[in-house]
């Protein structure tokens, strides 16, 4: 057998400290604080009438929550009014985006058009307010105060019908709902006077039930319409919507039978058994898969249902032996081994299971045991741009705490018209959202039942990609245990853990130490973009299956992976690997940057905490100075006005490019200058010890035409890029 082009490591031995130069001229202003004493008065007085008109028990601390928007202008962290809030005695409590046509503009070609920018949920009691008023009143109010005046377009009440999604029921009965409020962890206190405002309208806050994540508390209330519009009159709740069901809880999958292909189970156990993979479904309900999966039930769980343990264990099925086909007799050797959580029941998404299925989750993956995970479930509902689910908050702290791979499946809605876009969480920046690809062949596109995107500002590209899930013209094949045979299903719930079962592939396979960043960066890398197909609904491509196709280097080319830890503050140049030869034709780089980023919830705009500034130098070897985008907006928005939003790319978990050079010299020692971004509660960190070290992955591949032997030549010139390692056990081509 021909030598091996592995994947090369230690791309981190090469980075060294750097330090980026930047500069920037005087912000243009678009407004005056007259024209700001003009836009806002009425309305600050309009917001102090409200509060002090809010109904007894509704306002705790006597405080309300009103909207602030900034112009668009003054989007950027830098720009939180914070002096400001603090003069009045105000403090933000969250923001959202929104999109306004401001009454003025920096910039003429903005002219009437949309653009999107910040809005802060604000509170503070009418007091508080009143101040706010004297300060834009007053010619004594500081000039860095009066300049946060200044970068505001509007002040508005918030109605309560308005913090109401969807649609209330028409009848008289109870019903359940979720409810967000504006209430961290040392803020108890505004929970206790929602229960007790609830509580004397009749209406049931099941507080037993609460998620509390990041400066937001969730808490499922059983309601009937009426209470609920004057339940939305308490100033601390951001949103309520009726309860979602969860996707799978009674899965309709239509199954067909395949008796031309017979498999048999594994005779070895899983290749790599240090790690564990947990798989959240409906269970397993026999002990077929027990040599490799081990399920876990609980009290709520024992009743269950024949569709929900077909699905959990088709799912499980999935990851471990991948999908059967008439080549081999023989399923798939599993990877790793896996504990199964059965985490649904027939009464799977009615209130308040959809929370307890949430908590059974997080209490799981809390533990730390885990680096690999899958979730086929959810709340069956489209993803809110002005909102983060409780699902997608709660799942995607986990992750950056733990460092979990998650595979999501976004959900089976994609011919729903108005209805057909990402379910939660697939809209995690932490996780790898998976859709479904028609074909495992050559000719493949989105299968038509696949859920959309575009994602949430950041980590806008979803789903991050596809895999293949199944069509009517071609089924997706799995052995169901239950039933002893192979048979043919379509959905996302089996794309995502046959992802999964890629990424755990590339792990089991090697000795070398990756990380769950690092695994995601190399998925999204080798993701098969193909022609024709839309960004919003496929990602950034269809994932691989085989590992092979991922660990080695494609002839003509050498990949190169760097890991990497970044303090608040650091910088690191991370060099490009050229060999020491002339290169005569077209270069080809192609180049994915991910990160895990702790995220702040209540910030839906600002959602991440983390973000990477990546400076790319061609000709860093004759040029220091000369620089040039290599991802930027391009790379990972539509042209539309979120196109807008000042830097937004630069907190983006996941970057990805390829770029081809065709001038001779237009690449001299190249280099990446990486910087971490970090902000908290949407405002930049000025400590740079308050903010946590970042850990990221850059995953790298050259290609130089007339060059076939490259691999080799950079190996030659850089003596710290090793070969990936396989554990002795592992023979690439059978998997």
């Amino acid at each position: 057998m021909a030598e091996r082009n592995l994947l090369l490591s230690g791309g981190e031995k090469l980075a060294t400290a750097s330090e980026i130069k930047r500069g920037s001229g005087p912000k243009k202003r678009p407004y005056q604080i007259a024209d700001t004493r003009a836009m806002i008065g009425d309305s600050i007085a309009t917001v102090e009438a409200a509060i002090r008109a809010l109904p007894e028990g509704s306002k705790p601390r006597g405080e309300g929550v009103f909207l602030l928007t900034l112009h668009p202008a003054f989007l950027a962290r830098s720009y939180y009014p914070v002096n400001l809030l603090r003069a009045a005695g105000l403090r933000d409590v969250g923001s959202r985006e929104s999109t306004v046509i401001p009454r003025k503009v920096t910039t003429p070609k903005d002219e009437g058009k949309q653009q999107a920018t910040a809005t802060l949920y604000v509170a503070g009691n009418a007091a508080d307010v009143n101040t706010l008023s004297a300060l834009l009143q007053s010619e004594r109010t500081s000039a860095l105060v009066q300049q946060e005046l200044t970068e505001i377009e509007s002040i508005s009440w918030i109605a309560g019908e308005d913090k109401f999604k969807g649609q209330l029921p028409a009848d008289l009965d109870e019903h359940s709902f979720e409810v967000a409020l504006h209430a961290g962890s040392k803020e108890e206190d505004i929970v206790a006077a929602f229960a007790s405002f609830a509580k004397k309208l009749n209406a049931r806050a099941e507080l037993g039930r609460r998620i509390q994540v990041g400066g937001l508390t969730f808490v499922p209330v059983r309601a009937s319409a009426a209470t609920m519009r004057r339940l939305t009159e308490f100033s601390f709740l951001r949103i309520a919507r009726p309860m979602p069901t969860i996707r799978t809880a009674i899965p309709n999958v239509v199954r067909q039978s395949h008796p031309e292909i017979i498999c048999e189970l594994p005779r070895d156990g899983a290749m790599h058994t240090s790690d564990r993979v947990a798989i959240f479904d409906g269970g397993l309900g026999t002990d077929d898969l027990k040599p490799w999966a081990n399920e876990i039930v609980y009290d709520a769980t024992k009743s269950t249902h024949g569709q929900l343990l077909m699905h959990g264990s088709e799912v499980t099925s999935t990851f471990l032996f991948g999908r059967p086909t008439n080549k081999d007799v023989r399923l798939g050797r599993p990877y790793l081994p896996v504990d199964h959580y059965r985490v649904l029941s027939p009464a799977s998404g009615h209130d308040p299971d959809l929370f307890d299925v949430l908590l059974r989750i997080k209490a799981a993956l809390d533990t730390g045991d885990y680096k690999f995970a899958n979730l086929s479930l959810g709340p069956h509902m489209p993803i809110d741009d002005g909102e983060v689910h409780a699902w997608t908050a709660t799942l995607d702290q986990l992750c950056s705490r733990h460092g979990i791979f998650v595979t999501v499946a976004v959900g089976n809605d994609g011919e729903a018209e108005d209805a057909n876009r990402i379910q939660p969480p697939g809209d995690m920046v932490n996780a790898l959202a998976v859709g479904a690809a028609d074909s495992a062949g050559a000719k493949w596109k989105r299968a038509k039942y696949s859920c959309v995107g575009p994602g949430r500002s950041p980590r806008y590209v979803k789903p991050d990609g596809v895999a293949f899930g199944g069509s009517e013209a071609e089924p997706f094949t799995v052995f169901n245990p239950l039933l002893g045979s192979v048979v043919g299903v379509q959905g996302t719930s089996y794309a995502a853990p046959l992802a999964l079962r890629t990424a755990a592939g590339i792990d089991a396979s090697t000795t070398l130490d990756l990380s769950s960043i690092a695994i995601k960066a190399l998925m999204i890398h080798h993701a098969e973009r193909g022609k024709g197909h839309k960004r919003d609904e496929i990602g950034w491509g269809r994932f691989r299956e085989s590992t092979v196709e991922i660990l080695e280097c494609a002839p003509g080319t050498v990949t190169v992976i760097f890991q990497a830890t970044l303090a608040k503050g650091e910088y690191r140049r991370c060099p490009i690997p050229f060999p020491d030869a002339a290169l005569p034709g077209v270069v080809e780089i192609k180049a994915t940057f991910c990160l895990h980023a702790d995220t702040d919830p209540e910030h839906a705009i600002n959602y991440t905490r983390s973000g990477m500034g990546v400076v790319f130098r061609p000709r860093f070897g004759l040029d220091e100075s000369e620089t040039t985008e290599f991802f930027g907006m391009a790379s990972q928005y539509r042209k539309t006005e979120r196109q807008q939003r000042d830097g937004a790319h630069k907190w983006e978990t996941a970057l990805h490019r390829t770029r081809e050079f065709r001038e001779p010299n237009s690449l001299v020692g190249p280099v990446f200058d990486v910087e971490y971004h970090a902000r908290e509660a949407g405002r930049s960190i000025k400590k740079i010890q308050s903010a946590p070290d970042v850990h990221f992955a850059l995953v790298v591949t050259i290609k130089a035409e007339g060059v076939p032997n490259i691999y080799n030549l950079v190996r030659q010139k850089y003596k710290v890029l090793v070969p990936v390692e396989l554990r002795a056990d592992i023979d690439l081509d059978a998997n």
